[in-house]
């Protein structure tokens, strides 16, 4: 029965994603003719996929503080590619994700297409032309959402930050806010930790996509820190938001042997 609705799930995501995708992608010309922001029409068709994302899944989503408004730049823990569905419910944003996404077999055009900004981590060197692509996508229709843990976890704690894409928010003194993300499964549902976070090598991400849909039930948490951030400093910026983020970030609680 799980894997029927799972299988369910899935199909239904598929279509609605693609079907919404087209939707956007034709309506897209329209700003690129009239050389207009093209942010406002991403923003809705992020939010109505996000909606759609939530419902599919029974996902609730719960906001806890203020989200801040554009522009801003925000770091936050990193949990699941699930986590881009409470921030695009929560935010007017664009991500920074690693360059390997860009490589996705459809996928990866689909992200490119929505403003994504990509950076290859194994290069020094594409640390200065991200952030000078960082300082011109900063604008009154988006935000910027950074994970500095670079990688994701499994939620029982907030992994360490990397400072060198915090480099452009140092140099400019640009504000920086903070958010935590956790998620909860039904109580008959595998636990968050093994069907929500994404994490390790444990599984690959089409077998993790039919773990995840196979749940009854997610609850995700989502709390905005209150105060934004500012140094000049990159190492001691990212050691002050690892500290506002973990003070406000909820742990996903291991499973016992019994769950």
């Amino acid at each position: 029965m799980s894997k029927i609705r799972g299988f369910t799930k899935l199909a239904l995501l598929i279509i609605f994603t693609l079907s919404t995708f087209t939707i956007y992608a034709i309506g897209l010309v329209i700003p690129k003719l009239l050389r207009s922001r093209y942010e406002p029409w991403r923003n809705l068709f992020m939010r109505t996929w996000a909606e759609g994302t939530a419902f599919i899944f029974n996902m609730d989503v719960t906001i806890e503080g203020v989200p801040p408004d554009a522009p801003f730049f925000l770091v936050s823990n990193h949990l699941s590619y699930l986590d881009i569905v409470p921030l695009y419910l929560s935010l007017k944003c664009t991500f920074v994700a690693k360059k390997a996404v860009r490589n996705w077999p459809i996928l990866g055009f689909m992200v490119h297409s929505v403003g994504v900004i990509f950076v290859d981590r194994n290069r020094r060197t594409d640390v200065k032309r991200v952030n000078k692509e960082l300082s011109e996508s900063m604008n009154e229709y988006q935000g910027l959402i950074f994970f500095p843990e670079a990688t994701s976890s499994g939620g029982e704690d907030i992994l360490p930050f990397h400072a060198s894409l915090l480099q452009f928010p140092a140099e400019k003194e640009v504000p920086v806010h903070t958010a935590s993300i956790s998620y909860k499964t039904g109580p008959r549902d595998v636990h968050a930790r093994d069907s929500v976070c994404f994490f390790g090598a444990r599984d690959g991400f089409m077998e993790h996509l039919l773990k995840l849909s196979q749940t009854t039930k997610i609850d995700c948490k989502i709390r905005f820190g209150e105060k934004a951030i500012i140094s000049n400093d990159r190492k001691e910026l990212a050691e002050k938001l690892h500290q506002n983020v973990k003070e406000i970030f909820e742990p996903t609680s291991v499973p016992t042997d019994n769950s």
